[in-house]
């Protein structure tokens, strides 16, 4: 994970692991041979738009809605991305959608973001439990609702 505090410092702590996995050489392997004519791109999803074409697969991973007016979490940049940019991420969505590709785009399970996607034509929501490891409190870590929304 990469994330930075609000002075640009990458602020991820390293963990307290005994025995950890970093290498698996068994699953690494598998992944190479999976993505040999693959092409992964990390960048702004708007730029998305300038080169995706019908069948082209797009997964969305923004940082996720508040689930509580006291969640404070809505960034791993410097910038925040609260209502105006997920509203504006699901207008992307929805173009890429209207142009053919497959999408999928996961995040809070809130009203807000029920609410912007199920405005969309053709569009799935389906909740999950998703594990959670990381909280600055150790009783919020565990399994918590999210919805993946795609358009398949």
């Amino acid at each position: 994970m990469y994330r930075v505090n609000n002075k640009g410092g990458f602020n991820v702590p390293y963990g307290k692991y005994t025995n950890p996995l970093i290498c698996d050489e068994v699953n690494l392997r598998k992944a190479s041979i999976s993505l040999q004519n693959v092409e992964i791109k990390k960048q702004d999803y708007r730029e998305i738009l300038k080169k995706a074409k019908k069948g082209d697969f797009v997964y969305f991973d923004p940082p996720y809605y508040p689930v509580s007016k006291t969640a404070s979490f809505t960034s791993y940049t410097s910038e925040a991305f609260l209502d105006k940019e997920q509203i504006e991420l699901r207008d992307t969505f929805a173009q890429l959608h209207r142009c053919g590709c497959f999408v999928i785009l996961s995040n809070s399970d809130t009203s807000f973001i029920n609410k912007i996607y199920s405005e969309i034509t053709g569009v799935n929501i389906t909740k999950v439990q998703a594990g959670r490891a990381i909280n600055s409190d150790a009783s919020k870590r565990g399994k918590i609702t999210e919805v993946l929304v795609t358009n398949y």
